[in-house]
């Protein structure tokens, strides 16, 4: 307030462009997360349909690996009734491959609002998301548990910046538990069976060993393929719930 003679100060008007936050046309300094979520969770669907399907064709095809085992069929026959596993596989695998870019992008973008929200110290920065897609199935899926632990944590939209109390120790939704319990009865599964497997049939190089994986193994195919479904319905559901968590929190329109 100026006194007699001493001019009012001037007015602190907001520079050209700008509309408050949370108005329509706001700037904000979050990136967005909505639009990629979409077409992750599209993607993830396409993945799970993929390997019902690949499951359900291992299945159809023990009968013929038995009689490729015992001589009834030739290695030709049999390689001909392997055509569309192999093709499933190789589709599998692209698919696979689309779906991690796009979660190290979400992860990246999540990580980096993260700090913006003042979520500190934050274990997962934006540059180890891509460490934790990438080499997470070296630690059992441990380390992409914890990842999408903080995740969940940091994008609760009633915690306070910077209050570290308030949103380290929040709850953690329980299908990333689930998600990650699932993941580690598939890791067992595999060494029980003594494969390293692909879809629940082994890696090997020649046609009896996908032989052989499907004759003498086939309830641990069974297990696996069914494991890897369920699995994909979670982290659908993951990717979903906390999109929706985090725009709350940065208010994504």
């Amino acid at each position: 307030m100026g006194g007699p003679g001493v001019p009012p100060p001037p007015s602190m008007s907001p520079p050209p462009g700008y509309v408050g936050y949370g108005q329509p046309g706001a700037y904000s300094p979050f990136s967005r997360i909505r639009g990629i979520s979409k077409a992750l969770v599209v993607v993830e669907i396409v993945t799970i349909v993929v390997t019902a399907i690949l499951l359900v064709v291992q299945l159809s095809l023990a009968g013929s690996a038995d009689d490729f085992l015992n001589g009834s069929i030739t290695v030709s026959e049999f390689d001909d009734e392997l055509v569309p596993f192999f093709l499933l596989s190789t589709l599998s695998a692209a698919i696979a491959l689309a779906g991690l870019v796009l979660l190290i992008l979400w992860s990246w973008r999540i990580a980096g609002n993260l700090q913006k929200l003042g979520r500190d110290p934050l274990t997962w920065k934006p540059g180890l998301t891509i460490v934790v897609w990438l080499l997470g199935g070296c630690t059992l899926s441990i380390i992409n548990f914890l990842m999408l632990r903080e995740h969940w944590r940091g994008s609760d939209p009633e915690a306070a910046p910077y209050d570290n109390r308030q949103w380290r120790t929040g709850p953690v939704d329980t299908k990333i538990v689930a998600w990650f319990v699932v993941g580690l009865v598939q890791v067992v599964v595999s060494v029980m069976s003594g494969l390293l497997a692909f879809g629940g049939v082994s890696l090997g190089t020649t046609s009896a060993d996908v032989a052989e994986s499907l004759s003498d193994r086939l309830g641990f195919v069974l297990v696996s393929g069914v494991g890897a479904v369920v699995s994909g319905v979670l982290l659908v559901l993951i990717i979903r719930d906390l999109t929706a968590r985090h725009t709350a929190a940065t208010r994504e329109e």
